[in-house]
């Protein structure tokens, strides 16, 4: 057995500049990704709630936010939170809301199966950088 070993490591800073943009692509697929799903939301929503004049359908926004996307519900409404939770004029009080909450907690599965689609797909895409001959 030999005493001298020689080991070199090659691709390190590669790996980490590969590793780095494969983070980004996967990050900014998954933005779209929400903010697709926060978009079928609120259509969802819009189509829920009751319709006397429709201001309250059109206060149905999405939006992406730092960390994915949200669907909110009433800016510029003064009922919306009537509507939405009830609790007077023989309106029994919902803790969880009507419309907004409810399906928003039913895209919870179509959050996560964007989130690990997005991930799956640009890990198969990615063609990582080569290792520099030292």
């Amino acid at each position: 057995m030999a005493d001298n070993l020689d080991v070199q490591v090659r691709g390190l800073s590669e790996l980490a500049r590969g590793s780095r943009r494969l983070a980004d692509n996967i990050d900014s697929g998954a933005d779209a990704a929400f903010r697709s799903v926060a978009d079928q939301t609120a259509t969802l929503v819009r189509g829920r709630v009751p319709r006397v004049s429709g201001r309250l359908a059109a206060s149905v926004t999405a939006d992406s936010i730092a960390e994915g996307a949200q669907v909110g519900m009433g800016q510029g409404v003064p009922y919306a939170g009537w509507i939405e939770f009830g609790g007077t004029r023989g309106r029994p009080y919902i803790d969880q809301g009507r419309y907004l909450y409810p399906t928003a907690q039913a895209a919870g599965p179509l959050l996560r199966r964007a989130g690990e689609t997005t991930a799956r797909d640009e890990i198969r895409r990615m063609a990582w950088p080569r290792p520099t001959e030292a």
